[in-house]
């Protein structure tokens, strides 16, 4: 099937979670903007006149709102002096006549976020503010159980180096690349729940593998095997550096981090680059101050009282950012309406960087609807099919590491399966409720 034959989902589709967020979020996601704005400018430190652009802020947010629960016509963007505006309005004009509640979910969602940022890089006082930052913030420090559960984890598996010395020795790793790999996976569910929650005994024994087992059965599309495969058989290249396009700050990052140190401490990578958004985008997407934010949550004893393991983690962390180990970059191509599949046309050089890379790792939901064109795939349809001009012969080694919450869902085996899960969990919850997974796996080739 052809990519351009098949439809991406539209906020008017029934049933759909494209319509449910139209409805529904986006006005909420808006008023929360608007309630953080009023609770900065309330501050004693904010200056009157900061005080007083922060109101027509406000103003203009809310009118966005209005339009929203109107269902008004999308509109051109406003010149913002931004060099992307003209683009955007091209691309409004080939779409058509279209409105808030009818339009093609991708772009609505993203021209949304482009006219929060579009209020703000237009305004004297407040263009590098982050909107989004206090939800982030404290949606993170809720996660305290959980951060300081896999601190301890991590810090165990780093004292463990010499782990199986016995001929279960290459399975051990990889049972241990498949939990890593998903502690990254359900971080973007923040339900470790779902965790096979491995010990150096269940490694050395069969349970290790049962409860690797267990945890995958709701991962509908579980190309792990051919990962570790592919990392295998390339093991000896001079140069790994693996890509990481993020998705949320906070919990998820954490856990993005962590998997990027693991990558580093077990030899499988020799470098880890970290992508970024340019600016505040899709509530809790990653921003290049959300790193240094991060740090500063673990290292408070407010936020995370239990200090044994985080004390030793932070500064193992610290120092793969210090030595270039780590390293951060922001594309402006990551934060356009265009799915991943106009990247050779919009975006070549980064197409490029992406084909030197020895794995790129796309995080999340929206990375995943972007890498598949948001479409309307048939459920059985392959990875490599939906991934368009970045799957066969691309050059690109993606995985994508995605918990279910949108319309699209490719690469379940059969239909029987796909039967099987409609069973499970009736009227397409299985795509959307975040509760289900893929880890989906190209090669490029």
């Amino acid at each position: 099937m052809n990519a351009h034959e098949v439809r991406s989902v539209w906020t008017s589709d029934e049933g759909s979670m494209a319509k449910q967020t139209a409805e529904i979020r986006w006005a909420k996601i808006i008023q929360g903007t608007v309630d953080d704005m009023g609770e900065t400018a309330a501050m004693e430190n904010i200056d009157d006149q900061k005080r007083a652009e922060s109101i027509a802020i406000q103003i203009a947010l809310k009118n966005i709102k209005k339009e929203i629960q109107k269902d008004n016509a999308l509109t051109p963007l406003q010149d913002d002096g931004k060099p992307d505006v003209q683009e955007w309005n091209n691309l409004l004009a080939v779409i058509g006549e279209c409105s808030w509640v009818n339009c093609p979910w991708l772009f609505g969602e993203c021209y949304m976020y482009r006219r929060i940022q579009g209020i703000l890089t237009s305004s004297k006082h407040w263009q590098n503010y982050d909107v989004f930052k206090r939800q982030k913030d404290s949606t993170f420090v809720k996660s305290r159980a959980a951060v300081e559960e896999l601190a301890n984890r991590y810090m165990q598996t780093v004292a463990e180096t010499g782990l199986v010395q016995n001929e279960s020795k290459e399975e051990a790793k990889k049972l241990r690349f498949i939990e890593m790999t998903e502690v990254s996976l359900w971080g973007n569910a923040t339900d470790l729940s779902l965790l096979a929650n491995l010990t150096l005994e269940d490694l050395q024994k069969l349970q290790g593998r049962d409860a690797i087992q267990k945890s995958q059965r709701n991962i509908v599309d579980n190309d792990t095997d051919d990962v570790w495969a592919y990392l295998q058989r390339t093991a000896g290249q001079h140069s790994r550096q693996i890509d990481i396009v993020l998705d949320n700050a906070g919990f998820e990052l954490f856990t993005d981090v962590l998997y990027a140190a693991y990558l580093l401490d077990a030899g499988i990578s020799t470098s880890v680059r970290l992508h970024t958004k340019e600016s505040p985008w899709f509530v809790s997407d990653v921003i290049p101050s959300d790193i240094e934010s991060l740090f500063k949550h673990l290292d408070s004893s407010d936020c995370f009282p239990s200090r044994e393991s985080l004390d030793q983690l932070i500064p193992r962390l610290r120092k793969f950012f210090q030595s270039g180990a780590i390293t951060t970059t922001s594309d402006p191509f990551w934060t356009t309406p265009f799915s991943f599949h106009e990247m050779p046309s919009k975006a070549p050089a980064l197409l490029k960087e992406l084909q030197n890379s020895y794995l790129v790792i796309f995080k999340g939901d929206l990375n995943y609807r972007k890498l598949t064109r948001d479409g309307l795939w048939p459920h059985t349809t392959t990875f490599e099919e939906a991934l368009g001009p970045l799957g066969k012969q691309s050059g690109i080694k993606t995985l994508a590491l995605r918990t279910n919450k949108s319309d699209v869902c490719v690469g379940v085996p059969t239909q029987r399966e796909v039967d099987a899960l409609n069973e499970e969990a009736p009227d397409g919850a299985w795509v959307q409720n975040g509760k289900y997974a893929v880890v989906s796996f190209n090669e490029g080739q």
